[in-house]
């Protein structure tokens, strides 16, 4: 099974009279800088959360296309069946976007020299990823068929007494061996539907915080004084950010650029061109 060689574990760590050396130790009494540490280490454990589900997504989208295929099926052509695989596309490549776009837009800590992911990104991307999984299993399942989790047991794929017979009646497209069907769909049980599947939903969901954690970083880092500026602007109010108005405080530099390098300027409305019938004669 995939995850009897790719599975994770993870550990109870317990210290006990642990020598540390001194030029080892980082803090020793400033708890005021806990929560940048905190801050600075879920950042990039969710920046990277974001690779690794997309990489167990492309998993489920090609076990899921060769399940249509092994059932005798061409998603391409069945609209119910290319709906649901472009859906579980659209969720995986849809967080895995936000995974990108953190990329584009970090920005090196200067004291460190570390580049940091964007935190809005980052967050996002694994706030997808953390409620989307169920969807995604969901979906695989519906593309494969029951077959997943209603196959004879794998002791029977050497039973000469069974195996001929099985491979003659749970074979569903002529072209597509047996084997091949039976390691697919197993495939997905092993992702979804077995202890690890389940052991990878729960981490999916609480890795690296809890999803509130994350939407919790989103407001914190999300710029919505400047679309409420935006929109004041748009409404000609001309309401300019004051001590009183909290909802327009918000903002958030770097954005200029793909570098991200400097803040950017104050925002000036262009001028539209001039229609075609002004233009007439």
């Amino acid at each position: 099974m995939f995850s009897n060689t790719y599975g994770q574990s993870t550990a109870v760590l317990l210290f006990d009279r642990v020598f540390v050396p001194w030029e080892r130790v980082f803090l020793a009494g400033e708890w005021q800088h806990s929560a940048h540490l905190t801050y600075s280490y879920a950042t990039h454990h969710r920046h990277t959360c974001i690779a690794a589900r997309a990489g167990f997504g492309d998993l489920l989208i090609g076990a899921g296309a060769m399940m249509c295929e092994a059932n005798g099926f061409d998603p391409g052509a069945e609209p119910h069946l290319r709906g649901r695989m472009v859906e579980l596309i659209s969720l995986v490549e849809g967080f895995y976007a936000c995974g990108v776009a953190a990329s584009v837009y970090a920005q090196v800590d200067e004291p460190s020299g570390v580049v940091m992911p964007d935190p809005v990104f980052s967050n996002i991307g694994k706030l997808l990823l953390a409620t989307q999984i169920y969807d995604m299993h969901r979906l695989a399942h519906e593309v494969s068929g029951g077959l997943v989790v209603a196959l004879p047991g794998p002791d029977e794929d050497h039973n000469p007494e069974t195996a001929a017979r099985l491979a003659d009646v749970l074979r569903a497209n002529p072209e597509v061996p047996y084997d091949k069907r039976i390691a697919a769909a197993r495939l997905i049980e092993d992702l979804t539907a077995s202890y690890q599947g389940g052991w990878y939903s729960v981490i999916s969901l609480h890795g690296g915080g809890s999803p509130e954690a994350m939407r919790r970083e989103i407001w914190r880092n999300y710029p919505v004084g400047d679309k409420a500026e935006l929109v004041a602007r748009l409404l000609e109010r001309n309401v300019v950010a004051g001590p009183g108005r909290k909802i327009a405080s918000e903002r958030q530099p770097g954005k200029c650029c793909a570098m991200g390098c400097t803040p950017p300027g104050p925002t000036t409305m262009v001028a539209l061109p001039a229609t075609r019938k002004e233009n007439t004669p």
